[in-house]
């Protein structure tokens, strides 16, 4: 499997497995997402060179986001920290440690540019939580976002 920069020409794919991630999620009870995923997002990441793909014999299997940041939700940050995001595997990857390799890659790049790394899930997503504490990241707690809460996780 290799990890690499999105380019124009993975739109399609990329928001073919954010939908069908998405769909996963809610059909287990996790409205971590809005379905379905706008085009013209994608395509803006993409375009901010932000946007990674996973890809296995040719196939995206998987995406995430890595971005600069000057806040999250109510919590202080140091200015031009970095937030990787939107990590999304196929359900029928998931469970091959493929979330891993995306945190080592979001780990390796944050002490690449000697900058501080978050990222966040729904409050709710025990599982998920679970994995980014056994992976070494730091949980700073729960904080509210609209109607919901969500987890803050620092490298």
């Amino acid at each position: 499997m290799l990890i690499k920069l999105a380019v124009k020409t993975d739109v399609e794919q990329i928001l073919d497995v954010l939908n069908k991630v998405t769909l996963h999620l809610h059909k287990r009870g996790i409205n971590q997402w809005e379905y379905p995923w706008d085009s013209v997002h994608i395509k803006n990441g993409i375009e901010e060179n932000n946007t990674y793909k996973l890809v296995l014999d040719d196939n995206v299997i998987g995406t995430f986001v890595i971005q600069t940041i000057d806040h999250l939700n109510k919590l202080t940050i140091r200015p031009n920290s970095l937030y990787v995001g939107r990590i999304a595997i196929l359900p029928e990857y998931q469970g091959r440690n493929i979330g891993s390799m995306i945190i080592d890659f979001a780990n390796s790049y944050a002490h690449s540019k000697n900058q501080d790394m978050y990222l966040d899930c729904w409050a709710g997503n025990r599982k998920l939580k679970d994995f980014y504490l056994h992976n070494g990241l730091d949980y700073l707690g729960d904080f509210p976002v609209k109607d919901y809460w969500i987890s803050i996780f620092k490298f």
